[in-house]
């Protein structure tokens, strides 16, 4: 594990050492999250997702996804040759 330290400034400002920010790919202007966590702070990489995105990396559907590549993999699936024939799928159920 490493370990390095450093301070905290003025107004809660905190500098990531260069050698943690080189590791985990973070450069000026990115984003960065905080967690607490057994009285501890832990700041992880971040992304910002859009309101209308924010579905498809909830776990809900990053569950559905996860059985969906397994089903795939199984070889549960269903093949079409038309259009109209994938309509008939869906429509009888």
């Amino acid at each position: 594990m490493l370990e390095l330290i450093g301070r905290v400034a003025r107004n809660g400002h905190l500098t990531i050492p260069s050698k943690i920010r080189k590791i985990l790919n973070i450069e000026d202007g990115d984003i960065v999250r905080f967690t607490v966590e057994d009285n501890k702070i832990i700041i992880a990489p971040g992304v910002i997702v859009d309101k209308d995105q924010a579905y498809f990396f909830s776990e809900r559907c990053q569950k559905e996804i996860r059985k969906s590549e397994k089903d795939f993999k199984e070889g549960k699936y269903s093949s079409f040759t038309s259009v109209d024939d994938l309509k008939k799928e869906v429509d009888s159920d």
